[in-house]
């Protein structure tokens, strides 16, 4: 019998996805405000840029507030051990949250890059405006 499968993580996941994109469609035009999704071992981060609010999503749709206080966020990506680094592109600054919720600031910025994310060995990158991929270091 031909059809689709979906079971364990990999079914929450399409789940997940299918929530936050129902809610994007949802929100009022209005609303400025857009969101981030990165997706963690168990669960998905998701970040309202504008409000600077880190939310944690299950498998089930639940979502609890992780994190909060990073200003207006423009990356967000998840590490190996699954902790989560957040760009804060109004403070200039890289943070990491570890997956009790600690937040700890890891760099100050002299510009905001384009985008973060961690590579296979676990190194944080940024992708600059103008293309280029460099560490943080």
């Amino acid at each position: 019998m031909y059809g689709l499968y979906f079971s364990g993580f990999v079914g929450r996941s399409v789940l997940a996805v299918v929530f936050v994109m129902s809610l994007l469609v949802l929100m009022p035009e209005s609303s400025s405000a857009g969101m981030l999704v990165a997706e963690g071992k168990r669960n998905h981060y998701i970040a309202n840029q504008e409000e600077g609010i880190i939310y944690i999503m299950y498998g089930d749709g639940e979502w609890v507030r992780f994190a909060d206080g990073f200003g207006r966020i423009s990356g967000l990506c998840t590490a190996p051990d699954n902790s989560v680094y957040v760009l804060s592109e109004s403070q200039l600054r890289l943070f990491r949250v570890a997956v009790n919720g600690k937040v700890q600031m890891v760099r100050k910025l002299e510009s905001s890059p384009q985008a973060i994310f961690v590579d296979r060995d676990g190194e944080v990158k940024f992708v600059q405006r103008n293309g280029v991929v460099t560490g943080i270091n």
